[in-house]
């Protein structure tokens, strides 16, 4: 019998200037193999883009795509799409896996950005609309995180049309140095607040995968794995995650002149029995920092 793999990629961000995704077609060769893609939150910013990007074509574009090459695939909301389905997290293999985009794991959503303190409100503004039971529950807390995030204009920014433009861009997303400091502060404390997550609304879970931070990585803490698919825009890279009924395995997606493709394996687990946690294959064991 043939065994099913579900393929995990997230932050395309395809139609930003920025993102590595500049064609469609280039990401053919990320599908092969697998029975059913899941994008998991921020594949393209479906907000009004006041750079001169045609939002709904982007968003045309990309569904026509990924139903015509993908037989069978999901797509979870990120912060830059929350109005691209309603499903916000999928509980895979029975609920070994959770994934969702990660943006819920902090407070304020997206804590390093410059619109914190307007979305921080927003999200507390629908928080308070919620009955209390349900400000906890995991649906209606992502539900209103989702709400919060399509609530936020996008600021002016020009399209980059040289290197110094796009050095400039990555410039002013690390200044003031508090953001920066924010950002880091971000990527430290990602790991713990998965923990926390996973351990609140889903305490059977094994692995945890998530995106947003755009710092790829694999982590263990409390018997839970928890994995950061990272980016496809610069500076650092993305992983691929396939998840199969024995196995949980986390590969580089390289970029070059052909597109993109599947790279070398990060980390494998092998699925344990229940009540038992994750355990590494001999192949590879997990890297326990981010890589670039």
């Amino acid at each position: 019998m043939a065994v099913e793999i579900i393929r995990i990629l997230s932050d395309l961000h395809y139609g930003d200037p920025f993102s590595r995704v500049r064609s469609l077609p280039d990401l053919r060769p990320l599908f092969a193999g697998a029975d059913r893609i899941v994008f998991n939150g921020d594949s393209l910013d479906t907000r009004v883009c006041p750079d001169g990007r045609d939002a709904a074509e982007t968003r045309r574009l990309f569904l026509e795509f990924v139903h015509q090459e993908i037989p069978r695939y999901s797509l979870l909301t990120g912060n830059h799409d929350a109005d691209i389905s309603t499903t916000h997290h999928l509980d895979l293999l029975g609920g070994v896996v959770l994934v969702t985009h990660g943006e819920i794991l902090f407070a304020d959503l997206v804590p390093w950005g410059h619109d914190q303190p307007r979305l921080g409100e927003f999200f507390r503004q629908e928080l308070a609309a919620l009955a209390p039971a349900e400000r906890e529950a995991l649906e209606p807390r992502l539900a209103a995180g989702k709400r919060a995030c399509a609530r936020l204009q996008l600021p002016p920014d020009a399209p980059p049309r040289t290197g110094w433009d796009r050095a400039r861009h990555t410039a002013r997303k690390f200044w003031p140095p508090s953001c920066a400091l924010a950002m880091a502060q971000a990527w430290l404390r990602l790991p713990a607040l998965a923990a926390d997550f996973a351990c609140r609304h889903r305490p059977g879970a094994r692995f945890l995968v998530v995106g947003h931070t755009h710092l790829p990585g694999v982590w263990i803490r409390r018997n839970l794995v928890i994995i950061n698919t990272g980016s496809f825009c610069p500076p650092f890279g993305s992983y691929a995650v396939d998840v199969s009924p024995f196995h949980v395995v986390v590969r580089r997606v390289r970029h070059g002149r052909d597109g993109f493709g599947l790279g070398r394996i990060v980390a494998s687990f092998a699925l344990a029995p229940a009540g038992e946690g994750p355990s590494p294959s001999a192949a590879s064991m997990p890297e326990l920092a981010p890589a670039p």
